[in-house]
């Protein structure tokens, strides 16, 4: 507990809490020197109900329950808190009694900031109470027209100005994943312009995508005022999420103040609420985008679409002012052609707002299933296909369920981590984030640039030859910041990436580094991949670092060779971990073994084995000449700090895979095959840890 209450250990931890992200140093430190950390068993009661309010809390670690009581003794209003959330935010600020209970039911670890402190934080740092506010908003909109929700209710408004672009059906896509990811009640609100009203009138085109409404829909200023009629319209049983299908008049000048009513009019009732908006951009459809929660603004690959999507932000940035959040707007980009191979610096030219994700096309071939009810008809991709791929993530993403795994870094010891994958692709275990550090940087770039578990074993293969690794050795002229230039290993890695960039990977991609200028993380999440793994792979004083503007970027296994923070910080609730670094027992014990084997060849006479004889002994004098070398001294002494660290850093993960790679040395790339096998057995051994964790 003594460490976790240092200030350095309090400051990391409020960095993995969402609601602090955006907050500067300063003002990280301010909370973290008024915070407490407190440890809870399971059982254990943090707050209960009735008791005065004397902290506003956030979870760490572990999971809470949350309920208040009936007079029977019974518990209602079950729900649950999860890492990274806060709680307790309403007595904080009003002083009122906990309205409920939080019990925890795992060992948690909990940050705790006294409510007098906490007051003064929000008049210190007035954008972290906006920031608070918006959350409580959603809750306090439980109670609108009367009703109650033990739920959080999320409105999500789909929109292009572009015709084309298939926002309707990702809309549709994007609501059936989300029910089908977090078995929550979800409807899709279809909303178009009477003025093109042809949906009733054109037939039902077979093998199409987007989806095609069989019946005339309902007049909106016929509904709009009143909560029941809106309800009483609404499709169900048509299919596994509700449906509503609505079209306006853009001259009704009346509509445009009670938009906002009909948009809210399903929170309580639904956990989401999908908003299906007409390309046309009128006062109408700039309400509903500011009446949502969020925004999904869906562009193609054009230069022309992409500047249509930077006015209708600049539209609503105009329009929402202060109230204006960059975070509940996500540009959404779809191909055009099979693959996105714009880099950050170009996407940035033309739109300067940070791309949320993107879309693969749809192939007609992928078009497998057929979704044909009373009022709704239209083909979905294949579940494995790229496209479903990329909605279901972005579901899961928005209703946190999101599994995200984490690769650490360890030199050849990362082979190791293609045997891990291969067991989850084999599974069929959904990862929906991946993060990497060093190897493990390099390691999952090629697994999200769309290599298979097999794919990454012949590539890993290149290195079967016990002098084969030299082909990455490039020793310049004079070196001065490390062995090796490095231009071959780029050379290497522009081979397997060619020039793909994070906007056109099949699965997020985060790489870590470290800037020693500033001694601090680095997370790279935009351009070029190949300049990415390249910075997290510079092992100081082995590999030149990568200087760029005023940073100097070095291996990211230097302070981070295991970054579960990364995925902890932004809000993901489920970590699956690979550690591959050896503990001093490992170290320990693979030493005997070289020790047992050296001896037994030492023992090998000339007269039965000549060859053998010889050969061990000028491998031995070799070997007596270059070590110790400089790398090995380098690379060694970094793993054993790297291990500590690695293990505190496991401590976030929900499951952590440890290979057992005894015996195996840092620069022996050339056991690739073994190495992918252990990582096989450990994950396999581990494999109902981690159905479990998915299926909660």
């Amino acid at each position: 507990m003594g460490g976790l209450s240092s200030l350095v250990n309090r400051l990391h931890l409020v960095k993995q809490i969402p609601i602090f992200e955006k907050l500067n140093w300063f003002e990280l430190q301010k909370i973290a020197r008024k915070s407490i950390v407190a440890e809870y068993k399971k059982g254990d009661f943090i707050a209960q109900e009735g008791n005065p309010p004397d902290f506003f809390y956030c979870l760490v670690s572990g999971r809470l329950q949350a309920y208040s009581m009936t007079s029977g003794g019974a518990k209602d209003n079950v729900d649950f808190i999860h890492r990274g959330m806060h709680f307790g935010i309403i007595s904080a600020l009003t002083g009122e009694n906990h309205s409920m209970t939080f019990e925890a039911i795992n060992d948690s670890i909990v940050l705790k900031i006294p409510v007098a402190d906490f007051k003064t934080i929000l008049k210190a740092v007035p954008h972290l109470g906006i920031e608070l506010s918006q959350h409580l908003s959603r809750r306090i909109r439980r109670n609108v027209k009367g009703t109650t929700s033990i739920f959080e209710s999320t409105v999500i408004s789909v929109y292009s100005p572009i015709k084309g672009t298939g926002s309707s059906t990702y809309a549709a896509n994007l609501a059936l994943s989300l029910q089908k990811e977090t078995k929550k009640r979800v409807i899709l609100v279809n909303i178009y312009s009477s003025k093109n009203d042809t949906a009733s009138k054109t037939p039902v085109q077979q093998d199409n995508a987007t989806p095609q409404w069989k019946k005339p829909a309902i007049e909106l200023n016929q509904i709009v005022d009143d909560h029941d009629r809106i309800l009483e319209n609404v499709i169900k049983e048509d299919l596994k999420i509700d449906l509503l299908n609505v079209k306006f008049d853009p001259d009704d000048a009346g509509l445009k103040g009670t938009i906002g009513a009909f948009v809210s009019a399903f929170v309580g009732d639904y956990h989401y609420v999908v908003v299906d908006l007409p390309n046309e951009m009128d006062d109408i459809v700039l309400e509903a985008l500011t009446q949502s929660d969020t925004v999904h603004l869906i562009s193609s690959d054009r230069k022309k679409d992409l500047e249509s999507i930077r006015r209708v932000v600049d539209r609503l940035e105009t329009t929402l002012k202060d109230k204006f959040r960059v975070e509940q707007v996500r540009v959404i980009v779809r191909s055009i052609h099979d693959k996105i191979y714009l880099s950050f610096e170009e996407i940035n030219k033309y739109i300067d707002f940070r791309v949320y994700g993107s879309l693969p096309s749809i192939s007609p071939s992928e078009l497998t299933e057929k979704i044909d009810t009373a009022h709704l008809f239209f083909f979905r991709s294949h579940p494995k296909s790229a496209y479903a791929q990329a909605v279901t993530r972005i579901a899961r993403q928005i209703g946190g369920v999101s599994v995200g795994l984490v690769l650490g870094g360890g030199a050849a010891l990362g082979l190791a981590h293609i045997g891990v994958i291969r067991v989850l692709e084999q599974e069929d275990i959904p990862i929906d984030v991946i993060v990497g550090s060093s190897m493990g940087a390099l390691i999952a770039a090629l697994w999200a640039v769309g290599k298979s578990a097999d794919e990454l074993q012949e590539v890993a293969r290149e290195f079967r030859g016990r002098f084969s690794k030299f082909k990455l050795v490039d020793p310049p002229l004079f070196p001065v910041s490390g062995l090796i230039s490095g231009r071959a290993i780029r050379r290497w890695l522009r081979k397997h990436y060619g020039n793909r960039t994070f906007y056109n990977v099949r699965v997020p991609l985060k790489i870590v580094a470290y800037d020693l200028v500033r001694r601090e993380e680095i997370v790279i999440e935009s351009g070029s991949i190949v300049e990415a793994v390249r910075k997290s792979v510079a092992i100081p004083g082995v590999i030149r670092p990568i200087q760029e503007n005023d940073q100097l970027i070095i291996d990211g296994g230097v302070l981070n060779p295991l970054p579960t923070n990364v995925l902890a910080s932004r809000g993901i609730k489920k970590i699956i971990a690979i550690n591959v670094l050896q503990s001093p027992e490992d170290v320990s014990e693979g030493f005997d073994i070289t020790h047992h084997q050296l001896k037994k060849e030492r023992e090998v006479k000339f007269i039965k084995t000549p060859f053998q004889y010889v050969g061990f002994r000028v491998r031995n004098a070799l070997f007596k000449v270059f070590n110790p070398n400089i790398s090995d001294i380098i690379i060694q002494t970094l793993q054993a700090s790297e291990y500590v660290i690695s293990e505190q850093s496991a401590q976030q993960a929900d499951v952590v895979i440890h290979p057992d790679l005894v015996g195996v040395k840092w620069y022996q790339l050339d056991r690739v095959d073994d190495l992918v096998q252990r990582g096989e057995k450990a994950a396999r051994n581990l494999l109902p840890a981690i159905k479990k964790l998915i299926e909660e």
